[in-house]
Order: C-alpha cells, then structure tokens, then sequence
C-alpha cells in the first residue's frame, strides 16, 4: 500500500472512480511461454507466470497514469484535491508530508511519461495553488504593527509579531544574495549524503529560486527544506548551522 492515496478495498473500479484500485500483495514480473507439439493437433503454448510484491512505487506509477487519463485533462485537478483531501482527513497534520511525496516522489514520476507536459504544468499549478492556500490558513487573522528587525538593517527578512504573539513573514524583504547563501551552504552539507537525497534538496532549491526570481514568496519551500533537514538530522548540516545567518533563516525553514 501507499499511505499518500485512497486506495479502494476492490481491485476493479469503474473508470470514473478517483480512488486507486486495490494492486493486492503481488503482481506478475515475468510471464515465460514454452511452446510443445501435439501431434497433429499442432502446437501449443503452456504459460508460467513468476511473481513479486507489489510495492508504494506501484501506486505512484498508477496514481499518475489516472492522473494522464482525465479527461478534460484540467480535470486531473479533482483526483489531486480528492488523494490530499484523503490524506488529510487521517493526518491532520500531513498537509507538508503530501505536498513533498507529490514534487519529489508523483511529479518526477509523471514527467517520465511520454506527452505529459500539459499534465505535469497542470500538477505544478496545483502544488502552487494548494501550497499557498495551506500557508494562508496557517496565517494569523490579527497583526498589530508591531515590526521586529531580525539581525542588522539589512536583514534578509523582517517579522510580524500578532496579538497571539505568532510570527509571520513578509516575503519581500528576501533578498537573493542571502538566500543563495544558505543554499550555497546546505549544497556544501549535502555533498556527502546519497544522490537521492540530493536530487531532493536540489530540486526543492531550484524550485525555490525560480519562484523568488518571479517575486513569488518561497516561505512553502523553505518549509519543505526544513523538513527535509530534520529528515536527514539537523546536526548534518555543520556549515549552515556555524553561519550566522542560521538564526535568521531559522525560523523558516520550522527548525
């Protein structure tokens, strides 16, 4: 099973369904054909089928080949919204877990398919829309004017203090030079670690600068950040930490 989809107790659903067919426990990995002859009957051909388990992967590979076969493709939206929503009624806490499994593990996963531009802009549109709309709920109704400057004048970002004394961040006081620092750093610590690991913390950075490049807020990325961090154990990432920008960008990143 996967736990990032709603997957229905049945193996064969109807077409239009937005849950995942049940896959059971295994699935054919290789079917051998020997052929005999019967005499005059001619030949025949006896089939032997070798099994092995199924597994997660299966699921993402399912999920976005239902995602390629909506039509109107714009309606691959609804089989989002249906999997987060799911996911969310059981870990209400999971909205970040989910939006990572989509870019990281579902989105790459759709891009190996042939002809799935149009589907993967329409993903990436979703993720944006969803990513930003769970930010603003998690945003206090209530700021009073109360501005904090963190570090010098020059600080890469100022805070908002609430009457609920939370926090929140005005993203156009991100500067580049200082973002690129931390990313410049984090690249530094994760040079060690597997490729996979990696490939995640780099496609999350580069995702994070085309969207400040377009004055976009970054504040979901850098959450995603953090929560790879705490993944891999903050402790690794000995260059950030020693940096005194570290205390600035902290509070972003959820550490």
């Amino acid at each position: 099973m996967n736990p990032f989809y709603d997957i229905s107790d049945q193996k064969d659903l109807p077409v239009e369904s937005l849950q995942l067919k049940n896959l059971g426990t295994e699935k054919v990995f290789a079917s051998i054909g020997k052929t005999t002859r019967n005499g005059w009957e001619g030949r025949s051909t006896q089939w032997s089928h070798h099994m092995t388990a199924v597994t997660p992967e299966d699921y993402d590979r399912q999920f976005v080949n239902k995602l390629m076969k909506s039509r109107p493709i714009y309606t691959m939206k609804k089989v989002l919204d249906h999997h987060f929503e799911n996911y969310c009624s059981i870990h209400t806490q999971g909205q970040a877990d989910f939006f990572i499994h989509m870019r990281h593990v579902a989105l790459p996963t759709l891009r190996k398919l042939k002809s799935s531009e149009v589907c993967v802009n329409l993903f990436e549109e979703w993720l944006e829309e969803k990513m930003s709309v769970n930010k603003k709920s998690l945003t206090p109704n209530t700021v009073n004017n109360n501005t904090i400057n963190v570090g010098s004048v020059n600080a890469p970002v100022q805070f908002q203090q609430s009457s609920d004394h939370s926090v929140q961040t005005q993203h156009n006081h991100y500067q580049k030079e200082h973002v690129k620092e931390v990313f410049d750093l984090i690249t530094r610590d994760i040079q060690n670690l597997n490729e996979q690991i990696r490939n995640d913390f780099t496609m999350e950075m580069n995702y994070a600068v085309a969207q400040l490049e377009k004055d976009r807020d970054i504040k979901p990325q850098l959450l995603s950040l953090g929560s790879l961090m705490k993944d891999v154990g903050v402790g690794t990432f000995t260059n950030l930490l020693a940096a005194p920008i570290f205390e600035v960008i902290k509070p972003l990143l959820g550490l």
